[in-house]
C-alpha cells in the first residue's frame, strides 16, 4: 500500500486548459478559437496537432495567438489573475481533502506553475498552500521528467519513491515517476475519474480492485523467490506463455521453468526488487505490468520492465502470458 499522493497542477489539480477557456473568455471578452478534445471538429489546429504536424507547445501558442495575447504563458497568467476557484478541478480538490482527512500526505510537483502564475499567486490561493511537498522546476532549477525533482519532493515527504502515487496528465513525466520507482497514474484531463479512484485504491483510500489481492501476492513470492508461494498461485491445470511462447503447463513443468529460465535455483539477493502492478481488470482477465531492479557489482542498477495477462480460474491463475 502507498503512503503519499503527489499531483502534477496543470490538468490535474486545476481545469483542463480547454475548459478554461470559456471561464477566460468570461473574464475578459477575448475570444479564444478552437477547444482541442472537447469540440475536435470545430478545431483545425487541434487535428493538426494529432496528425503530428503541430507540437503540444505551437498548438497553445496557436491558441494564445489566436485570442491575442503574446504567448501561451501570457495566456495562462491571464487565466490565474482573472480566474479564481472554478479554475481547480472540484473532483482533484476532493481527492485531496479525503486524502488529508484520512492522514495521508500529500505533495505537489509541478514544472511550470510558479512561472506561469508566480510565487506571490501561488501563495494566495488556498488550494495551492498547506501541502507536505512542494516542488516547482522554476524554483527547483530541473525539469520533470528528469529524476532530481520526483527525488526532491519524495525527500520533503520523507518517504522512498516506491511510497508515492504519482498524478500526471504527460505520458513523459508519468514515465519519468516509474523510472525512480513511484506508482504512476496517468490523468486525462477530459476524465479524471479513472486516475483519482486508481490513486484511492493505492493508498487505501477505497477498497483495493479486485485481482489486486493475488497480484500483490504474486509480488511477494517473486520478489522473496518463495517457489511454493508461487506454484500455489496457479492452477493445476494452468499453462504458461513467454514473449509468446508456450513454455509450461501443470504444476510440474511450471515449477521446472521457474527454476531453470527464471532463476529459482539460485537464492534471493538483498538488492532484488519486483513491483506488479494491476493495469486493468476485465471478468476474468487481469493486465499487469511488472518492474524489476537489481545491481550489479560495480553499483550500477539494472531495471527490468513488462506486461502479463493472467486469466483465471477459481482464484488462480489458469492462463499466464508475460512479455519482457
Amino acid at each position: 500500500m502507498a503512503k503519499a499522493l503527489l499531483f502534477d497542477v496543470g490538468d490535474v489539480v486545476l481545469k483542463s486548459n480547454w475548459a478554461m477557456l470559456d471561464e477566460l473568455e468570461r473574464a475578459t471578452g477575448s475570444k479564444v478559437p478552437g477547444r482541442g478534445p472537447l469540440d475536435p471538429g470545430g478545431d483545425p489546429d487541434w487535428g493538426r496537432y494529432l496528425a503530428g504536424e503541430l507540437s503540444f507547445r505551437d498548438y497553445w501558442e496557436a491558441k494564445a495567438h489566436g485570442g491575442g495575447f503574446a504567448d501561451r504563458y501570457a495566456m495562462w497568467r491571464e487565466m490565474c489573475r482573472r480566474l479564481g476557484r472554478e479554475q481547480f478541478d472540484e473532483t482533484a480538490l476532493a481527492l485531496i481533502d479525503e486524502a488529508r482527512a484520512a492522514g495521508v500526505p500529500v505533495g505537489i510537483l509541478s514544472n511550470d506553475l510558479v512561472a506561469i502564475g508566480g510565487r506571490q499567486w501561488v501563495d494566495s490561493r488556498p488550494e495551492l498552500n498547506g501541502y507536505d511537498a512542494f516542488v516547482d522546476s522554476t524554483e527547483f532549477g530541473e525539469r520533470k521528467p528528469a529524476p532530481g525533482p520526483y527525488l526532491a519532493a519524495a525527500d520533503q515527504l520523507g518517504l522512498a519513491p516506491e511510497d508515492i502515487v504519482f498524478l500526471d496528465d504527460t505520458v513523459a513525466c508519468v514515465e519519468g515517476a516509474r523510472a525512480v520507482g513511484m506508482l504512476a497514474v496517468h490523468v486525462d484531463p477530459t476524465d479524471r475519474e479513472p486516475a483519482f479512484t486508481r490513486a484511492r485504491q493505492l493508498v487505501g483510500l477505497l477498497p483495493p480492485k479486485a485481482g489486486s489481492d493475488v497480484v500483490e501476492a504474486a509480488a511477494a513470492a517473486y520478489e522473496a523467490v518463495d517457489l511454493d508461494a508461487v506454484i500455489a498461485l496457479f492452477h493445476p491445470d494452468a499453462v504458461i506463455y513467454w514473449n509468446g511462447e508456450r513454455v509450461a503447463e501443470g504444476h510440474d513443468e511450471i515449477r521446472a521453468f521457474h527454476l531453470t529460465r527464471l532463476g529459482f535455483d539460485r537464492p534471493p539477493r538483498d538488492d532484488y526488487r519486483l513491483r506488479k502492478t494491476l493495469r486493468a481488470a476485465d471478468g476474468d482477465t487481469l493486465a499487469v505490468e511488472w518492474v524489476s531492479t537489481y545491481r550489479r557489482a560495480d553499483g550500477s542498477q539494472v531495471r527490468r520492465c513488462g506486461g502479463e495477462f493472467w486469466t483465471m480460474r477459481y482464484g488462480r491463475l489458469i492462463e499466464w502470458k508475460a512479455y519482457s
